[in-house]
């Protein structure tokens, strides 16, 4: 069975297409959906999950990538996707075609809404508020400052939540969260926007773990609440904080690059990296789709 959609051709869950595939022939595998989720290796962990979910490929999840997917896409230098995280990119277009999950509200930041003088970054702003559809005056925001652990960024963290109110968010309409657990989904989902302030990349990004506060992100991204990252609360919605290959420092994936923040203009990108290095001053944003990104400057 293979599904035509739009300019793309639906032939595997995972998506990674089978049509081509040098063992497909030689081992007369009919690929995982004809196989009801057992291709010529055995039984497909992945193909089995969105059967059993009702799903017809991964992009139609609301927690994609899961870590078995992560696992195939991502973390195999070897036998994984070149370019990493292909397939994840090829299930989202399949979803985002099918009108069943399209979403367009993730904007990362280097330094927030303002610069050093209270100025307004105006394109950023306005990017924000066009995600926002509605007045900021009714915006509910859900404020995580967990990766300030110091006091500098602490003072950060205030400074963010002043931006909010400058740009017209009420201060009773904005909830800190610290990250320990006591938030449940459907608690979450009340908010419009979702707010991580800058600070330890790495303490944030093992608290979202620890309290599979991940899973919840993903819902409100695919559902288009807006998340906005500032400094570390940007590069954790990147495939992985540390080494491309690392799984204890994978990021949420939200976007198929690797960010540097803070950054001098024109600095020099890495080659290093399995996907596009993007180094953004405290100037610029990136807004980020279920179809692509791009940079705006302030």
């Amino acid at each position: 069975m293979k599904i035509e959609r739009g300019v793309n051709m639906i032939d595997s869950r995972c998506g990674l297409h089978c049509t081509g595939c040098e063992w497909k022939e030689s081992n007369g595998c009919g690929g995982c959906i004809e196989t009801m989720g057992h291709p010529f290796h055995g039984e497909c962990p992945i193909a089995i999950c969105c059967q059993d979910k009702g799903l017809m490929h991964c992009g139609e999840c609301d927690i994609i990538p899961c870590a078995k997917l992560h696992g195939y896409s991502y973390l195999d230098p070897e036998h994984g996707d070149k370019p990493q995280g292909a397939r994840v990119e090829v299930c989202r277009r399949w979803a985002a075609e099918s009108g069943k999950r399209a979403w367009r509200n993730v904007l990362l930041t280097s330094a927030g809404f303002e610069d050093m003088d209270g100025k307004l970054k105006s394109n950023i702003v306005d990017c924000f508020r066009e995600m926002l559809g509605r007045p900021a005056n009714v915006a509910k925001v859900l404020f995580i400052p967990t990766a300030a652990v110091n006091n500098e960024a602490k003072e950060m963290a205030d400074w963010c939540r002043r931006e909010l109110i400058h740009i017209g968010i009420l201060p009773e309409n904005i909830t800190t969260y610290d990250i320990d657990g006591s938030l449940y989904e459907d608690d979450a989902m009340t908010y419009d926007v979702i707010y991580f302030t800058g600070g330890d990349t790495g303490y944030l990004l093992r608290r979202i773990k620890e309290t599979g506060f991940d899973i919840i992100i993903k819902k409100m991204v695919y559902t288009n609440k807006i998340y906005v990252g500032v400094s570390a609360g940007s590069i954790i919605a990147t495939p992985n904080i540390g080494n491309p290959f690392d799984e204890s420092t994978a990021g949420l994936c939200l976007v198929n690059a690797y960010l540097s923040v803070h950054c001098p203009e024109n600095m020099e990108l890495r080659t290093d990296l399995p996907l596009p290095h993007i180094p953004l001053t405290d100037n610029q944003a990136l807004v980020v789709t279920s179809d692509g990104y791009k940079v705006v400057e302030g």
